[in-house]
């Protein structure tokens, strides 16, 4: 028996350019398959730890304190876009002391608080990899003396990363 017929058929039975067709079909299938059902690779070789990220926004007015504070609590998520950043909360935000330097007349510089401003630090937890060269939540890159948009679904401020940490 021929491998190939005189009509084109494989083994008498099937012609090759519908086998090729077929092959082509279950081979896209398979794909598709792999690729919405087989687990994420970065989570099977790199597992996801805490990051907590301390955040600082300079000059918070003072009759911003109350509704920031309010709309600032524990376990609020953060807001990529149009949708939540899975797994990242507000741990914690605080108002501290505003210091503005002002120089004096005779050059010297006096350093004290401003009684209508303050600073509000906010500590974010995000899972991340940390091996990952680039840190991020959400869309941002998260580095040491970059500025990163800090929104929540009422809250929405301009903040400078002090400090990334994976130990909490």
């Amino acid at each position: 028996m021929k491998l190939i017929n005189e009509k084109g058929k494989l083994f008498g039975k099937i012609n090759i350019i519908d086998l090729l067709i077929i092959l082509c079909v279950v081979i896209a299938a398979a794909a598709l398959v792999y690729k919405f059902a087989a687990p994420a690779a970065e989570s099977v070789v790199a597992p996801k730890s805490d990051m907590y990220v301390t955040m600082r926004v300079r000059g918070v007015m003072d009759f911003q304190h109350e509704d920031l504070m309010e709309n600032l609590q524990p376990g609020s998520p953060l807001i990529a876009g149009s949708g939540y950043i899975d797994g990242a909360e507000v741990v914690s935000a605080e108002l501290v002391p505003y210091l503005a330097a002002v120089p004096l007349e005779n050059g010297e510089i006096f350093t004290g608080e401003d009684p209508q401003k303050k600073d509000l630090i906010i500590v974010v937890k995000a899972k991340q990899n940390k091996a990952d060269p680039i840190l991020k939540i959400g869309n941002q890159e998260v580095r040491v003396g970059r500025g990163f948009i800090f929104k929540t679904q009422k809250v929405e401020v301009n903040a400078n990363i002090e400090a990334v940490d994976f130990n909490g």
